[in-house]
C-alpha cells in the first residue's frame, strides 16, 4: 500500500495514479458543467416560454373548470400555448410584411409583440431578482442596479430569440406566419 496514495492500485505506479487520478477529476468536472448547463438551459426556457405555458394553463382551467381531469388541463394547456405562439408569429409576419410595402404601420404589431414577448417576461426576472433581497435591502442602489440589469439583458436576450424584423420562423409555427405575411401585403 501507498502510503503517500491510500486509493491507489495494487501494483499501480505513481504516474498510472497521477494519470487516473487526472481523468477522473476531467470527467467530474465535465459531468458538473454539463449538469449546470442543462440547469441553465431548463432556466431560459422557463422564463422565455414559461409566461405563455402558464397562460396556457389558466385558459385551460377556466375553460375546463378546475375539477377536469389532469391530462384533459394539461392538454389544452399545450393547445392554448400552441394558439399563443401562433398569435405572435402572425404579427410577426404582419411585421415583416408592412416593413416591404414600405408602411410605417409595422411599428404597431412590433410594439405588441414586444410588450408581450421581451417587456413582460423581463419585468417577471425582474421581480425575481430584487426578490433575492431582503425587503430592507430592495430600496438599495445594489438591488435596483442588479434587477433594472437583469431586465435590460433579460429582455434584449429574448429579443435577440425573436428577432421580429427577420423572417426566421419555426416550422411548426409557418403557416401562421405566412398568413400574417399575406394579409399584410
Amino acid at each position: 500500500m501507498n502510503w503517500n496514495n491510500p486509493d491507489a492500485d495494487p501494483g499501480e505506479s505513481e504516474e498510472d495514479y497521477e494519470a487516473r487520478k487526472r481523468e477522473e477529476s476531467e470527467a467530474a468536472t465535465g459531468l458538473m458543467f454539463m449538469v449546470v448547463e442543462g440547469f441553465i438551459f431548463v432556466l431560459k426556457i422557463t422564463a422565455i416560454f414559461g409566461m405563455f405555458f402558464y397562460v396556457g394553463f389558466l385558459l385551460s382551467q377556466k375553460f375546463w373548470g378546475e375539477e377536469t381531469d389532469k391530462f384533459k388541463i394539461w392538454s389544452f394547456s399545450l393547445l392554448f400555448t400552441y394558439l399563443i405562439f401562433c398569435i405572435i408569429y402572425f404579427f410577426k409576419g404582419t411585421i415583416i410584411g408592412l416593413q416591404a410595402k414600405k408602411r410605417k404601420l409595422w411599428i404597431l404589431p412590433w410594439v405588441i409583440c414586444v410588450l408581450i414577448c421581451c417587456i413582460i417576461p423581463a419585468f417577471i426576472v425582474k421581480s425575481f431578482v430584487a426578490g433575492m433581497f431582503n425587503l430592507t435591502e430592495r430600496q438599495g442602489l445594489l438591488c435596483i442596479g442588479l434587477s433594472w440589469g437583469a431586465f435590460i439583458l433579460f429582455s434584449l436576450y429574448v429579443y435577440g430569440i425573436y428577432q421580429f424584423k427577420t423572417p426566421t420562423v419555426p416550422k411548426i409555427l409557418y403557416w401562421s406566419y405566412a398568413l400574417g405575411l399575406k394579409v399584410s401585403l
